[in-house]
């Protein structure tokens, strides 16, 4: 392994002032309310489940050997290991925290043995429930329930007779002739080990990292899979910021984070050190390919890098629209923090409240995930592969809609139940042919209409959520998900709903909880919007300014909508849009538009 050296010079290498220390006291009182570390006896339980994983492992490797005609001795010699990464490898010991693991086996043990008989003495486990296997991931893993504990568990196959307990991982040989899964299943421990490694106070960076997470995830931004911030995206970027202040404490690197990143003039990528080629080769004898700007990496929004050789993008799932939305949280991040320590650091819950997204949008868009009239064995195993599979992907019906006119388009990382699919499967009380049973999840984008990009009065999605939805089934059927059998099962539906006011109950009790919140939530966004207004008035911008978007448009384009196969429609007993919201939309006159739809008025458009 080469030498490793930061890839940035320090900003600062002060030590923290002792009213900065002072803050970072109150920080970390509110993190341990806001935020529980888990006891001493639930760590435990957790070390207790490495263990009997580590130990059916080993068994299961020995009996795999022992079934394809091996000596007894070389089946007792091919050992085995787990290795954890990610949060929980970084000691952070959260409630409800899930757990990394790769299993690491010799060369007469497959991923194909992993998937087939390894999956089947997992099942059979007493406390192993929620099992889904995703054999054709880029990573292949199973992830399952053990106890009330998640746990994503890898598999690597390294080209040797027998795994010992004190196999090096970490060195750059270790990689030579391995396949891709097992080379990226490695990275994490891999990566995980960089990481304490290169961090110059590694309290701080845990500290740092705790408050980014918990942020991340109240601000609706976390979840690589859907394009935002994941846990090595989060676990990286603390570990830059804590390079680049290698003194500081909690408090003063939580405002830095904000400072630097909010400005931070992507694509030019974050690194822990420089990436290096060490030259070796996979299986097929092709060398590792390191991140490079100029090759593959050049089309990334948001490059991350791995200090792991080979060093890759850890955030390649982000898109122009998700880093949009993250830059936007950070520079409102950065101002409630400055704030906060302007204030004296006594309450940090203002950086801490949930989004508003759940009322700031004109529109929403609800992808229904669903599996509807399977036997009733299969049911659960089709829900589990078909939801979780669906929910990596759409993030792609995102990318789909960026090519509409729309605006402030959010994709909301939350698993929600059934908004429309549940209601409309409760059998009639006097039939006795009741739908067949469903059961799954929902997803939420919001948006606005850009009035300045649309062409005409009529708004069509239709095109762009039909070309996803052929998308989503096609590669669910090169998965093995979607088969001859499965298929009459596996559904999904799409509902467009025209205001926040409409979305179901279900949703504002997830979101903001309850209909009183989001009440008082709408209220701070249109007296924001006001004030912005009003600056905006003050500054000389006014109407020629920033382009108009839903919150002004969307009074005059409901109005036209177009329905069923061709696009948008506005839903059935909708308001007609009063002249003068119209005339006051097309003036630019945002306050009476935004007094309007607050009064209950209704910018329309649904799509099923």
């Amino acid at each position: 392994m080469a030498a490793l050296r930061p890839s940035m010079q320090a900003i600062s290498t002060e030590p923290p002032t002792p009213l900065h220390l002072a803050y970072t006291e109150k920080l970390n009182a509110y993190m341990e309310q806001a935020v529980p570390q888990e006891s001493k006896d639930r760590q435990q339980k957790r070390i207790a489940i490495l263990s009997d994983l580590t130990s059916t492992f080993k068994q299961w490797v020995h009996s795999v050997c022992l079934a394809k005609g091996l000596a007894q001795p070389v089946a007792e010699a091919a050992g085995g290991a787990l290795f954890t990464s990610g949060s929980y490898r970084l000691g952070l010991n959260e409630v409800g925290m899930d757990i990394d693991a790769v299993c690491v086996a010799p060369r007469m043990v497959t991923r194909d043995d992993f998937f087939e008989t390894l999956k089947v003495i997992l099942e059979d486990h007493e406390s192993i429930h929620n099992l889904v296997a995703i054999a054709g991931a880029a990573v292949p893993i199973i992830t399952f329930d053990y106890g009330d504990i998640n746990i994503d568990l890898m598999f690597a196959q390294l080209p040797v007779d027998s795994v010992p307990p004190t196999i090096d991982i970490n060195a750059d040989s270790a990689l030579q002739g391995l396949d891709t899964g097992t080379q990226r299943s490695l990275n994490g421990p891999r990566v995980t080990n960089l990481i304490e490694r290169l961090v110059p106070q590694f309290d701080a960076f845990r500290q740092l990292l705790r408050c980014i997470r918990l942020w991340a995830k109240r601000r609706g931004i976390y979840s690589n899979k859907m394009s935002y911030l994941g846990g090595i995206n989060c676990n990286l970027l603390c570990a830059f910021l804590c390079q680049l202040y290698p003194k500081a404490c909690a408090s003063l690197l939580l405002e830095r984070f904000f400072f630097i990143l909010k400005d931070w003039n992507w694509p030019t990528p974050i690194m822990l050190t420089p990436p290096t080629d060490a030259g070796y080769t996979d299986t097929d004898g092709r060398m590792y390919e390191v991140w490079d700007s100029q090759g593959r990496g050049r089309y990334d929004q948001m490059p991350i890098l791995t200090p792991a050789y080979p060093s890759m993008n850890s955030s390649l799932s982000v898109s122009q629209v998700s880093l949009e939305v993250m830059r936007s949280e950070m520079a409102i991040a950065h101002q409630r923090v400055v704030s906060i320590l302007a204030a004296g650091a006594s309450d940090w819950a203002p950086l801490y409240e949930p989004t508003d997204f759940w009322v700031a949008h004109s529109k929403y868009l609800a992808v229904e995930v669903y599996v509807q009239g399977a036997p009733a064995g299969l049911q659960q195993d089709l829900v589990r592969s078909w939801v979780g599979y669906t929910e990596s992907q759409v993030k792609k019906l995102v990318d789909f809609l960026s090519y509409l006119p729309l605006a402030a388009l959010r994709l909301m990382p939350r698993k929600l139940p059934l908004l429309s699919v549940g209601a409309a499967a409760a059998p009639p009380a006097d039939s006795a042919s009741a739908p067949p049973p469903c059961d799954g999840g929902s997803y939420l984008i919001g948006f606005d209409v850009d009035k300045t990009r649309m062409q005409g009065g009529e708004l069509h999605m239709t095109n762009k959520v039909e070309a996803f939805r052929a998308e989503l089934y096609d590669r669910a059927a090169n998965q093995a998900i979607v088969t001859a059998t499965t298929a009459p099962f596996l559904k999904v539906r799409f509902s467009v709903y025209g205001s926040w006011k409409e979305l179901p109950e279900a949703v504002l009790d997830a979101g903001l909880g309850g209909i009183a919140n989001a009440k008082a939530a709408r209220k701070r966004v249109l007296e924001a919007r006001r004030r912005e207004a009003a600056a905006a008035e003050a500054s000389g911008a006014g109407a020629n300014g920033a382009p108009e978007v839903e919150a002004v448009a969307g009074a005059s384009a409901a109005a036209s909508a177009s329905s069923g196969e061709g696009g948008a429609e506005a839903a059935p007993g909708s308001e007609a849009v009063p002249e003068e919201v119209v005339l006051a939309a097309e003036r630019g006159e945002e306050a009476a538009v935004l007094a309007w739809l607050d009064g209950g008025g209704r910018a329309d458009a649904t799509y099923e």
